[in-house]
């Protein structure tokens, strides 16, 4: 399994806009081969990060999901809204 972690630094005030996109984006994406899951979620302790946390079966199902254009068409819509480079760190792992 594949998990990523990926933590979005948001402009001030762009909190909201960047989660009403990322909808329609995590909605999809759960439908693609290899997703076992795909989700946003809000730091406690800070409103302006935001970390999408992914599950693939593959390393190539991720790849896939990535040259999509609904995910290119997302990275450039929250483009201007992000603070810095979006932070991911890829894993692989094993159940146990």
């Amino acid at each position: 399994m594949i998990i990523v972690n990926a933590t979005i630094a948001v402009k001030p005030g762009e909190r909201d806009n960047i989660i009403l996109k990322s909808n329609d984006l995590i909605e999809s994406t759960r439908l693609e081969a290899g997703c076992i899951s795909y989700n946003l979620f809000a730091s406690t302790e800070d409103d302006d990060i935001l970390v999408m946390f992914e599950q693939w079966d593959n390393f190539e199902d991720l790849e896939s999901h990535m040259q999509t254009e609904r995910f290119q068409a997302y990275i450039e819509a929250i483009e201007d809204m992000i603070d810095k480079d979006i932070d991911i760190a890829v894993y692989s792992a094993d159940k146990i």
